[in-house]
This record gives C-alpha cells, structure tokens and sequence, in this order.
C-alpha cells in the first residue's frame, strides 16, 4: 500500500484538511509521512529593488519551519512516524509546483497528498493551481483534498481586491 505518503503543506486551511488525510493514510498502512513545504518566492517576481529581500526570508523560513514543527506534532500524536522537508530555492521564483515535483522524483513516494481550493475559470487561470500541475505532472498518484466549502469562500474574499 501508501509506505510513503508526502504531503505538501502552505498553512492553509486546506491544506490542514491535505495534512489529516496524509496522516490517516499513512496510519491505514502503517507507513511514513513525509511533510514538505516550499518556501514561496513569487513576490520576487515582482522585486523592483536589487537583490533578495533579506527583510522577508528569515521571515518565510521562521514561519515554514513553525509550520513543519506542528504539522509533525499532528502525526507525533497520531503515532505516525514522519520526517519534515524545507524547500528554499530562492532560484524558483515562486514556482512552487515544480519544487514538490522535482522532491518527488528525488524521493520516490507512493502517493502525493496536495490540498486544493477548487478553483475554476480565470481565478484558477490568473492564480495557478499546484494542486492542478502536480496532479498532471506527477509520477506517482495524487490524492487532491479539496477546502470545505466555508474555506474556499472565505479564501477567495481574501485573495481578491
């Protein structure tokens, strides 16, 4: 069955949800959790001034980490073995689908565990989907967790202007 389950975390609610039915799976075949996130350097895109905002990465890196530390406490309790992975590839540009990817064909899981808002039509478009790029790119099996739909209406009135 699912000996690796990876999961990719944001901090999201629902990628909260993604986290729990990575754990659960994992639990079921008695297995690992691998929890990975990636630090998200997309605002560099936009960077009018020289170099790295060396303001914002500790920042990026503090709050990924934290994120790790309790996402493992959440499988420590769940008695399910995990190990934590943090992406920082400031060369990425905030391509954070192509991180989770390049990770998995490094480490081979059995299955990949990614939340998803739903989203459709130009959100979707205009945002980018990791959700969606993994599920077509990856070689191995997705498991996609979509947000409960208080989760996607809340997420979507925080994204627009």
């Amino acid at each position: 069955m699912y000996k690796h389950v990876l999961v990719a975390i944001d901090g999201t609610a629902c990628a909260h949800r993604a986290l729990g039915e990575a754990i659960g799976l994992a639990a079921c075949s008695h297995g690992e959790v691998e929890i990975v996130h990636v630090i998200d350097y997309t605002f560099l895109q936009y960077e009018s001034g020289p170099g790295i905002r060396t303001d914002v990465v500790p920042e990026l890196m503090e709050c990924g980490s934290n994120l790790l530390r309790d996402a493992a406490a959440a499988a420590e309790v769940a008695g399910v073995r995990c190990t934590t992975t943090l992406i920082d590839n400031v060369l990425s540009l905030g391509d954070v689908a192509g991180q989770v990817l390049a990770h998995v064909i490094k480490k081979h899981p059995d299955v990949v565990v990614v939340g998803t808002h739903g989203r459709r039509g130009l959100r979707r478009a205009f945002l980018g989907s990791v959700a969606e790029s993994l599920a077509r790119a990856c070689p191995v099996p997705v498991l996609l967790v979509r947000a409960l739909e208080s989760e996607s209406v809340s997420a979507a009135s925080e994204e627009l202007p």
